[in-house]
């Protein structure tokens, strides 16, 4: 994923930049690292099994590894609560949609590449000052394959194509708060011709589709594509992986977007700022960043890599090889945040998008 830098990866760049097998501790930390520990905000359900059973297990003989589940929105709001007191927790998962924020009001470090030795082999967008970019999920529509052949669709080539009559009462769509949100708005608003400088111009085309539910987290809309509830989502590629394992007939397309077919989302990492665990919260972030661990995650979540040696492992698995597009996996659509006015399209989402 490192050659051919194509748009998307020089904006994720831009953006950062506008924003301003493991190895063990040394012995003069070990025994300071036993007796300390850290808490990693992240998702819960499968995520956070995978990521404990990775990275978490391998530090644990150092120190001890706790999680603090929820949206990275909801995260943020619990450092906002706990602003001048003890920090909630340690190192936090997030999206780009929240960088600028935490950045000016100073929730997150820095970060010292030169105590994160595995960085030196990633690839330029996913290095920036204050966040390393460690796997993306790839977003498009996921629908129930068995469900489709029996309504006489064909496979979902747009999201507007949620809309279908058949599908009435059987499509979710993300909310504001889920990692989800981002790309499917982003990709309605260039089907009506717009962009991310107008994701206002989505909101008639997401009425049109009168979805069932917003839903707020991929596991709760994990059970209700497993039971048949819901058919038809904006989603991305992991579910596709994970819920084929319990027999669950799901498949994904991948709808142009601009220039581009199929949508990334990078999953970003930050140290939180008033931490007292930094030694250890630097070598959750660099385990993390290993590139035999971040195939393992990946495999098992069925997101994508940042190392460029785990993408090219990855691209063979048997799980993944045909759902994530590797063909054109170097040139897919990121959200270009610098043109997303936030707070307009947070009323808009608010006060528009039909609920009924």
């Amino acid at each position: 994923m490192d050659k051919k830098l194509s748009m998307n990866r020089r904006n994720l760049l831009r953006y950062g930049a506008a924003l301003a097998g493991a190895s063990a501790l040394p012995r003069s930390r070990l025994a300071f690292a036993q007796a300390k520990g850290i808490k990693v905000a992240t998702w819960g359900g499968s995520w956070r099994d995978s990521l404990d059973k990775t990275i978490g297990s391998k530090l644990r003989p150092m120190a001890t590894v706790d999680y603090v589940v929820d949206t990275p929105q909801g995260n943020l709001a619990k450092l906002v609560a706990a602003r001048g007191q003890s920090v909630p927790f340690d190192t936090m998962e997030s999206g780009l949609e929240l960088v600028q924020l935490m950045a000016a009001d100073r929730y997150i470090e820095d970060l010292d590449y030169d105590h994160l030795p595995n960085a030196k082999t990633l690839p330029k967008y996913a290095i920036a000052k204050n966040y390393a970019m460690t796997v993306g999920s790839v977003d498009g529509v996921v629908y129930n394959t068995a469900k489709y052949k029996e309504l006489g669709l064909a496979p979902p080539a747009k999201y507007s194509d949620l809309a279908d009559p058949k599908l009435s009462g059987r499509v979710a769509f993300p909310d504001i708060n889920h990692t989800q949100h981002w790309n499917a708005v982003a990709g309605l608003a260039y089907e009506a011709g717009a962009n991310e400088s107008n994701l206002e111009a989505s909101i008639p085309l997401i009425n049109k589709i009168k979805p069932a539910y917003f839903y707020s987290t991929s596991t709760d809309l994990s059970t209700k594509m497993a039971s048949g509830e819901i058919w038809a989502a904006p989603w991305h590629a992991g579910f596709v992986v994970r819920l084929r394992r319990s027999n669950v007939p799901l498949a994904i397309t991948y709808p142009q977007i601009g220039a581009h077919k199929g949508a990334l989302w990078p999953v970003i990492h930050h140290i939180v700022r008033g931490t007292q665990n930094r030694d250890i919260a630097e070598k959750f972030l660099d385990l993390y960043l290993d590139p035999e661990l971040q195939y393992e995650h990946a495999r098992a979540t069925g997101v994508v890599p940042v190392q460029p040696t785990a993408v090219k492992k990855l691209s063979t698995d048997p799980e993944n090889k045909d759902v994530l597009p590797f063909d054109y996996i170097d040139n897919l659509y990121v959200v270009d945040f610098t043109k997303v006015n936030l707070p307009r399209w947070r009323t808009a989402w608010t006060k528009d998008v039909s609920r009924s």
